[in-house]
């Protein structure tokens, strides 16, 4: 070839490399910016998930979840895809016979060209499509009502209201449990159809009180744990595939519930601890209602000193779950009246083990545990560790495995929940926020 005819050929060739190298140029932005477009659309669907939730009507609630996804699709537009023009279309909303709410959005932008405006090309479409199934969900939320909490008590049922209030009454489904000596379930699941009535869910936190007078420290945790957890049935025609437990407390167990044999009469009954007194009985149904019992024929005070009548046997169990055994037990068993210290030492490591067992045979029935602690008492050790370690290993929340106290007990088979520590009570919304957060995504 003349050297001619090479130079005519490289003058004819060279604006099409340059062409094919600003195609290849604008097309590795097109695509950058396609997916900035995509996490965009994700996070409005996800923020439209959230939201369907909330409101008085499906209209209502269609608006708000179109609102949210706007808004969340704008917040997560960066400066670059900004210049594009972004548009998000309204969500289109579909419901099935399972309860499953699929919305689907799409996004469209047009990005400057740089290369291939030499052929006239200014702009580069780039558009997305996205859809998020917002499944129903089983949420069963269990809240501390001892005495400890008078000075939040306020706060923490306006937040427990607030938390609950995003799910959707047509067809998630809700259940409330307090606790104090002992446990009861103010909502129940509704059994006939798959829905809930928000109404009926504040008015009954509304009316719950802490505890109070002289007794007022009492935290039956195994109690409230297994109301909560009872919701859950097995057998149960219309339970959602995903069943989340939420447990809120301030402080460490100190109370558990079990069948007692006192004088050859059987109570099934709660028995509390604090400081250096032993007392008992309990109604294990009722938040503090005092049981009499029988000793010799004759009526006993419930105030009178319970650790001089009862025992601790070593295969004693309380609805399957075994007393003593587990990390925080141990094996050390009770006999009646051998001394009050030895019994309170017992009933703490009793009260501090059942709750870890029972959220173990919740994550092994495939239910998520989530746990929220509130104030600096979670911190100290109540021996065999503080109640944050209790909060954590309950949830399985992978964060544990960083700890030295809990990093050897993560459960990697089972369910992972969330556990979040409220230094104070301007802590419960964001932490409340934290596990709505998760739970919607578990949705998803």
């Amino acid at each position: 070839m003349s050297k001619g005819l090479a130079t005519l050929l490289t003058v004819i060739s060279l604006p099409f490399l340059l062409i094919l190298t600003g195609l290849a140029v604008d097309s590795g932005r097109a695509y950058t910016t396609q997916a900035k477009l995509f996490a965009a659309v994700d996070a409005a669907g996800i923020a439209a998930a959230r939201a369907i939730s909330t409101g008085a009507s499906k209209t209502i609630r269609e608006a708000n979840a179109t609102a949210a996804a706007q808004k969340y699709f704008n917040v997560n537009l960066s400066d670059a895809l900004s210049q594009s023009s972004p548009v998000l279309s309204n969500p289109t909303y579909t419901y099935d016979a399972d309860d499953n709410i699929t919305i689907d959005l799409t996004a469209t932008a047009d990005m400057p060209t740089s290369f291939i405006q030499l052929l006239g090309f200014d702009t580069w479409p780039v558009g997305v499509e996205a859809q998020t199934i917002r499944r129903p969900v089983d949420i069963s939320l269990v809240i501390d009502n001892s005495g400890s909490l008078e000075d939040v008590f306020d706060t923490v049922l306006e937040r427990s209201k607030n938390f609950l209030s995003n799910f959707n009454p047509d067809f998630d489904r809700v259940s409330v449990t307090q606790y104090g000596y002992g446990a009861n379930t103010v909502i129940p699941f509704n059994t006939l159809q798959r829905s809930h009535n928000n109404d009926s869910i504040n008015t009954a936190i509304d009316a719950m009180t802490y505890e109070t007078g002289g007794n007022q420290h009492y935290t039956n945790t195994a109690g409230g744990f297994l109301s909560g957890y009872n919701q859950f049935d097995s057998a149960d025609p219309i339970a959602a595939n995903l069943r989340v437990l939420v447990i809120f407390t301030d402080g460490a167990p100190n109370t558990f519930t079990s069948n007692f044999s006192i004088d050859g009469t059987d109570y099934e009954a709660a028995i509390s601890t604090t400081g250096s007194s032993g007392r008992g009985l309990w109604n294990p149904t009722a938040m503090r209602q005092r049981l009499d019992y029988t000793v010799d024929g004759s009526t006993v005070s419930s105030s009178y000193d319970i650790y001089k009548h009862v025992d601790i046997l070593a295969n004693d169990t309380y609805q399957g779950f075994r007393l003593l055994g587990g990390p925080r037990a141990g094996e050390t068993t009770y006999s009646a009246d051998t001394g009050e210290s030895e019994f309170q030492s017992i009933m703490r490591k009793i009260s501090r083990d059942l709750p870890e067992k029972m959220a173990y045979q919740a994550r092994e029935d495939g239910v998520f545990v989530f746990t929220l602690g509130l104030g600096d008492a979670l911190l100290d050790d109540m021996g065999n560790g503080t109640g944050e370690d209790m909060l954590y290993r309950m949830a399985n929340d992978p964060r544990m495995q960083s700890r030295d106290a809990t990093a050897d007990e993560f459960e990697p088979n089972q369910k992972q929940g969330v556990y979040c520590f409220a230094e104070d009570e301007s802590d419960l919304g964001p932490c409340f926020d934290k596990m709505l957060d998760v739970i919607i995504r578990l949705t998803l």
